[in-house]
């Protein structure tokens, strides 16, 4: 989130602050005002005003409570998680909890008699399904979102072919930084794009950093069949064993033990590892790692790099390329 927004949003919590506190000065001096003015009628023979009264204060002071814990939580908790955008999801999911169970219980008292609850119920969920199906659709895929982690505050993700770095999640909709679409790779567009929660329901999520902020990568090139490829293949390992070879050893572990099915350890790489495929015109030779996610097109460029310069100094190695022969008609007189 940009420092601009940042402080757009502060000076908003401030504005809105200010009014919550009118509002609620107003409400405590409800009763003052009624001397003052003792023509103006404010009797309350149900109790009906003093529930709205108290109901009102309950909702300012919490609004007040939350705004200002919110600073003071992401002050304390950075420090131990190390992660803005993890704290920011934690105090979000806070912010809903304590929500939900206010506005419960406030509903619930203001509706009064036990026998009167399911009523009520059945009546708002009927109007809430016919009038609003696709907000109702977005805060299951909200409550899918928060109850299973299916992704949360600063994981890459792909949400209904949109790719983007997750800057909020709301009950409505998430809101991802843009990446790829017309640029290469994974560099960013600078668009913010607004995702409906729904979209979880219908389509596929990819979450790139859920489990572990590493993913897989390949680089290949096609060589003639006349090259030397035991040397092609030894080039492509070195280079990218000199780009990744240590990283890929620290994290070899911790990738190990992140994986849920052991089964899949015996597929985990330790370092760099070549396969290879025929092709028409030549032999396809992959070399396979893993990389931070938010690096991958610059460590693919680097390899790339050096595999070209070594293949390029080596007369034994040739790069396969799409090319024509034209044969013309020799005629004899």
């Amino acid at each position: 989130m940009t420092e601009k927004r940042e402080s757009e949003e502060r000076h908003a919590g401030r504005a809105v602050a200010v009014l919550f506190i009118a509002a609620l000065l107003f409400v405590v001096l409800a009763e003052a005002l009624y001397d003052i003015f003792p023509f103006i009628d404010i009797s309350d023979t149900t109790g009906d005003l003093q529930k709205l009264l108290v109901a009102s204060i309950a909702i300012c002071l919490t609004w007040l409570l939350m705004y200002f814990l919110g600073s003071l939580f992401e002050r304390v908790t950075v420090t131990r998680v190390e992660s803005h955008a993890r704290v920011r999801s934690m105090w979000k999911l806070i912010t809903y909890g304590v929500w939900i169970l206010v506005l419960s219980v406030i509903i619930f008292s203001l509706i009064g008699e036990t026998r009167n609850i399911v009523l009520y119920i059945g009546l708002i969920g009927a109007a809430l399904t016919f009038v609003m199906q696709q907000p109702l659709l977005n805060i299951i895929g909200w409550a899918l979102i928060s109850y299973r982690r299916v992704y949360r505050i600063g994981d890459r993700v792909s949400v209904g072919g949109t790719k983007g770095y997750v800057l909020d999640v709301t009950t409505m909709y998430t809101e991802l930084r843009e990446f790829g679409d017309w640029m290469r790779g994974d560099t960013f567009t600078g668009r913010i794009v607004t995702v409906p929660n729904s979209m979880v329901l219908s389509s596929p999520i990819f979450n790139y950093t859920k489990d572990f902020p590493f993913i897989w990568d390949e680089v290949v090139n096609l060589v003639t069949y006349e090259s030397d490829i035991e040397v092609a293949k030894k080039y492509m390992i070195e280079s990218t064993k000199e780009v990744v070879g240590s990283l890929m050893a620290e994290n070899y572990e911790r990738y190990k033990r992140r994986i849920e099915i052991r089964d899949l350890h015996q597929l985990l790489l330790k370092e760099p590892e070549i396969r290879m495929e025929l092709a028409d015109s030549g032999v396809n030779v992959y070399v396979l790692y893993f990389c931070p996610v938010e690096q991958r097109r610059k460590i693919k460029s680097e390899i790339a790099e050096l595999i070209w310069k070594k293949f390029m100094a080596d007369p034994s190695v040739g790069i396969a390329y799409p090319h024509m022969h034209l044969l013309g008609e020799v005629r004899h007189t």
